[in-house]
């Protein structure tokens, strides 16, 4: 009888699941892709694992265009439009913006060194 409570009592355990751990919430970069679009329009399509949000995987694509617009010396960028899609535990987006030497009107500016700042301190790859 000992032994058939002791077996039950293991088998629900061996049932239950696991509390997540930590590194279940940490973010898996899959990379950015950027595509300068004519004139001054700038596609990034970004995917990540373990996002939680899809504004997460649209951080990283902030971050993607903020380091290129560096290293073409343009200061800002404004928001343009985004599709957004998860399959498979792949969060994707693919967000167009336009590139300015002028800071532009509109809501989403990104501010490309304020942006890469903001990224580091986070650390979300500015790729």
């Amino acid at each position: 009888m000992r032994a058939a409570v002791l077996s039950a009592a293991m088998i629900l355990v061996a049932c239950t699941e696991q509390a997540p751990l930590a590194s279940d919430f940490v973010p898996d970069y899959l990379g950015a892709e950027i595509t300068q679009l004519a004139g001054d329009l700038v596609q990034v399509e970004a995917r990540m694992t373990k996002a939680g949000t899809a504004s997460n995987v649209f951080a990283y694509a902030d971050c993607a265009v903020a380091s290129f617009m560096q290293e073409d010396a343009v200061p800002y960028a404004r928001y343009v439009r985004s599709n957004f899609d998860r399959e498979a535990g792949v969060w994707a987006a693919d967000v167009v913006y336009i590139t300015s030497a002028e800071r532009p009107r509109g809501i989403r500016v990104i501010d490309a060194a304020a942006v890469v700042a903001h990224c580091r301190q986070k650390r979300i790859p500015t790729v």
